[in-house]
């Protein structure tokens, strides 16, 4: 009898010291479900062995001791377990509350825990705790071994599915919050996680093949290539405009959609081999290179060598034969383009236009894989991800360039008139659309307020005007004409600007839209790339299109005061001559270099004898500080001060009398 007694206390000796002693970090929660029945998922990031017990529990810490009101499951490992391995628990005891609760994963005694692993569904408290929040255990820290989300859910799911780093990488990633999905509904089917412990994967063997693009219009078209051969974890595509790609994916690092890499930007990540290919404007060559990459996060490896490239060049104009029975020698023109623009017309809501003009032309790619749209009047970019809200869930709302209160149908949302996307533009709402509110739009000379490029104030003859961006005048006065000719003499209301300035501005007690300033900003800031495309791709919603986008030279034909016929007084614009911008022209600039961690340089090729401003904008539009050069003409660098900046992505805006442009650049 006493040989077995003392044989049993051997075995049981033997099962206690088989036990593996973890630390902090050894095993991660990677998925639960609070609502019924509980579920906890989990990986262990180091080697178990057999008869390990791990403890769970959603009592909280006080700071000193677990608290007992609520429950406690052990964990035995079944068997030796590697590391990487995914487990499930169905708690036995343990009942996480949806209201909030936590889970604190410990070894030995609940008097005396060593913890090893914390998760709270709400922020850590530093108080008194209860039954839905705990305190954060000293021995555990944030955003490595102890992850509390700033909202409560009922339950959640790291959502990175494959998984190949270092232990502390894959921590990093696990205790980070926006890695996570959580939902009030309860997941039935948890991802099929892999998680790998070691470093860079092996790199791939080939690069894709045979790219190609179809469907080529001038705001967008198909990209597709064939798959490499042996499969790769995925491809990296990256556009640049006007030139070959300069830079290749540096390993280890997990780009993603609007990341900057040298002059291109990343246009997908992951292992589609085609796409719809947005953020194209007309009558541009976009150059492309394509590469192979395996691994995930940190491990992720490219094969940076003879990547796939090719170029494509968007379609000049998809006007077509749509005015070709419109001849302006005809006095007749007027009815002929209102005959022409008003049928056929398809009515897109105002309530889609994020759906529409928002997400499929007018956002471009984001760093962080966001997206970024615009303010047209100011030039401020507001960066989103996900769908696109209007104000008050974001600072942008959309503007009516002929305003609402001008129309003199009332402006109902029904009205075709509300809706239509030719005068619609995303703007900032309290600093731009506010602003603006019902003035005309004129050149300010005494300026009131001003907001980045857009300005209210006074003209030369006194009046209280919006100023637009430069480059954005053209394109308001093409809209507000379009406006006047589509919707005069729609259900008999007057929309000349005789009727405008004499009957509805003096009613709103404003002074008078200037229409010789229209006129004037028709003909020097001329129809570009960006506009054609945006009429382009209205005519393919809306089935119109504005005549003064693909023919500049007609407004000589029309005396917009009073919405009739005119011989021109002088030899009208020729049809194409001013299809580029005559008074913002393109300057190359390049920021290297990009990422940068604290120095580095601009170089800009100037076409024209000029004074450059730069200005440095965070991306949110806030200007934190400006440079300004000596003249300038033909290739130029000049040190950029970026030690000051935090980590993070920047643009860069270079304005002079005649040069406009913006690139962006990342401080690492």
């Amino acid at each position: 009898m006493k040989k077995w007694m003392l044989m049993l206390a051997c075995v049981a000796s033997l099962n206690v010291f088989a036990q593996t002693v973890l630390t902090p970090g050894d095993i991660a929660v990677i998925g639960f479900n609070g609502d019924d029945p509980d579920v906890i998922r989990f990986v262990n990031l180091v080697n178990i062995s057999t008869g390990t017990q791990v403890r769970f529990t959603d009592n909280g810490w006080n700071g000193t001791a677990l608290t007992t009101a609520e429950g406690t499951d052990t964990w035995t490992a079944a068997s030796d377990f590697a590391a990487g391995t995914v487990h499930s628990l169905t708690p036995t005891t343990i009942s996480l509350g949806t209201t909030g609760d936590q889970i604190l994963v410990y070894q030995g005694l609940a008097t005396a825990p060593s913890f090893i692993f914390g998760l709270s569904s709400n922020p850590w408290v530093t108080g008194s705790v209860n039954t839905t929040n705990s305190r954060r255990p000293s021995t555990l820290t944030v955003g490595s071994t102890a992850l509390a989300f700033s909202t409560e859910r009922d339950n959640g799911a790291y959502t990175i599915v494959s998984n190949n780093a270092p232990k502390a990488t894959l921590l990093s990633s696990i205790a980070n919050q926006n890695n996570w999905n959580r939902t009030d509904t309860r997941i039935a089917t948890f991802p099929a996680w892999t998680f790998g412990l070691g470093g860079p994967a092996a790199e791939p063997t080939a690069q894709p093949s045979n790219l190609s693009f179809s469907n080529i219009k001038s705001f967008n078209y198909n990209v597709s290539f064939s798959a490499a051969s042996p499969a790769p974890s995925g491809y990296l595509v990256l556009r640049s405009e006007g030139a070959v790609p300069s830079a290749a994916p540096v390993d280890g690092v997990a780009y993603v959609v609007g990341d900057v890499i040298g002059n291109s930007v990343v246009m997908s990540a992951g292992t589609a081999t085609t796409y719809l290919q947005r953020s194209v404007v007309a009558n541009t060559n976009y150059h492309y290179a394509v590469y192979s990459f395996n691994g995930t996060s940190t491990s992720r490896n490219y094969l940076q060598l003879n990547p796939l490239s090719g170029s494509v060049t968007s379609s000049a104009t998809m006007e077509g034969t749509y005015f070709s029975a419109i001849n302006p020698a005809n006095t007749t023109l007027i009815a002929d383009l209102q005959n022409r623009v008003r049928s056929p017309y398809t009515k897109v809501s105002y309530d889609l236009f994020d759906e529409t003009m928002v997400t499929e032309f007018a956002s471009r790619e984001a760093p962080g894989g966001q997206r970024s749209l615009m303010c047209i009047y100011s030039g401020q970019t507001q960066n989103y991800s996900g769908t696109f809200a209007w104000t008050p869930s974001t600072i942008f709302s959309r503007e009516h360039t002929w305003c609402v209160s001008w129309m003199p149908s009332g402006g109902g949302t029904a009205l075709n008139e509300y809706a239509d996307q030719h005068h619609l533009f995303p703007v900032n709402q309290n600093n731009a659309n506010t602003v603006r509110s019902n003035h005309p739009l004129g050149e300010v000379v005494t300026p009131i307020s001003t907001y980045l490029q857009g300005t209210y104030g006074l003209d030369a003859a006194g009046n209280n005007v919006y100023e637009p961006r430069e480059i954005h005048k053209g394109d308001a006065a093409r809209s507000l004409l379009y406006m006047s000719l589509r919707y005069n003499g729609v259900s008999g209301f007057n929309w000349t600007f005789n009727n405008l300035n004499n009957v509805i501005l003096p009613g709103l007690s404003e002074d008078p839209q200037d229409l010789a300033t229209l006129l004037n900003w028709h003909a020097t800031d001329a129809p570009d790339a960006y506009e054609i495309a945006r009429n382009d791709y209205i005519q393919s919603k809306q089935q119109n299109r504005n005549p003064f986008i693909d023919h500049p030279e007609w407004v000589n034909y029309i005396n917009f005061n009073t919405m009739t016929y005119q011989i021109p007084a002088a030899a009208p614009m020729l049809p194409g001559v001013q299809k580029a911008r005559s008074v913002v022209k393109r300057a190359d600039v390049i920021i290297w270099p990009n990422p940068t961690e604290s120095e580095a340089n601009l170089t800009i090729d100037s076409p024209v004898e000029d004074v450059v401003t730069f200005n440095v904008f965070d991306l949110t539009g806030k200007l934190l500080y400006t440079v300004q050069s000596p003249v300038m003409i033909g290739s130029t660098t000049i040190p950029l001060n970026v030690e000051a900046l935090t980590s993070g992505f920047y643009v860069v805006q270079v304005v002079g009398e005649s040069l406009r442009e913006e690139v962006k650049f990342r401080k690492l």
